[in-house]
């Protein structure tokens, strides 16, 4: 188990060099590196590519096109813009360097680039080039180290930052930043589906009202129906079957079967309450549930 421990800590190693390695390899692998750490952390805060953010969305700036990393989508239309910038080589340099000067000589350096890169994005103005943006640009930086070893050399590069409109943001922060978005993405989802539950119970209400009036006339129809039916009753009794009955005190030959007495309907038909309608039986709530 032992070996294997060394095994599996040699081999972290080796990829740690590995990727120390592409990392000052150039700004593309750098630039591409940061570009991914942004797309993980918008993803694992619950946004989809293309939905909720766009990539490279390219803008024409007049004097040129430009191409910010991300544009993310608020609530009412809104949008703001996230621009990856990653600059690791002089901190890696500071991480390897034999001794102190010239370890926070790199760490100088390093902290010189990362003011230099908010510098030459708050000049881009990404939030002038739309009109549903807020007044700022964040700058994701792929890793807090990073930034807080700017920080320590640079006390006051969070104040220029917000100075020129530009917000620095490291994996963490930005994670929190995207949980709020979508935080108000469902808040606005569930005004809506208020609204539309309003409309939805007002036309039922409509409807409702409708169904009502046509129950009423029909019950008035029934009871029209049932008077004179009753009427009709009483006079085929009193009028023409008290005749017909003589033949049978006659003893006359009929091979009919003897005329059965007629009854009438003594069951109203009462008016539909609003309760009828609105209260269902309690056997339908539970086949319902």
């Amino acid at each position: 188990q032992i070996e294997q421990l060394l095994a599996a800590s040699t081999a972290t190693q080796a990829e740690a060099r590995r990727l120390s390695t592409a990392l000052r390899s150039g700004a593309g692998v750098q630039g591409r590196w940061g570009e991914q750490m942004l797309r993980n952390v918008l993803e694992l805060a619950g946004m989809r590519a293309g939905t909720d953010f766009t990539e490279q969305v390219y803008v024409d700036a007049g004097g040129g096109a430009q191409r910010p990393d991300v544009t993310v989508r608020l609530p009412g239309s809104g949008l703001f813009v996230i621009d990856s910038k990653c600059s690791t080589t002089a901190y890696l340099e500071a991480q390897d360097a034999p001794d102190g000067p010239a370890s926070e000589a790199a760490y100088a350096r390093h902290a010189a680039s990362v003011r230099m890169h908010m510098l030459a994005l708050a000049n881009k103005a990404y939030w002038s080039q739309f009109e549903t943006s807020p007044d700022f640009v964040v700058m994701f930086i792929p890793g807090d180290a990073f930034l807080s070893a700017a920080q320590e050399r640079l006390p006051d590069l969070h104040t220029q930052a917000m100075e020129r409109r530009v917000i620095l943001a490291t994996p963490s922060s930005l994670f929190a930043l995207c949980k709020a978005v979508s935080y108000g993405w469902r808040v606005e989802a569930q005004a809506r589906n208020a609204k539309e539950i309003a409309t939805l119970g007002r036309e039922l209400y409509k409807r409702l009202s409708v169904m009502g009036e046509h129950v009423s006339g029909l019950g008035k129809a029934l009871g029209a129906a049932v008077g004179k039916y009753n009427a009709f009753v009483g006079s085929l009794e009193t009028r023409v079957l008290v005749q017909a009955r003589r033949f049978e005190e006659l003893h006359a030959d009929n091979p009919a079967s003897p005329i059965a007495e007629l009854t009438r309907i003594d069951a109203p038909v009462g008016p539909v309450a609003e309760a009828d309608i609105l209260t269902l039986p309690e056997a339908t709530h539970t086949s319902a549930a």
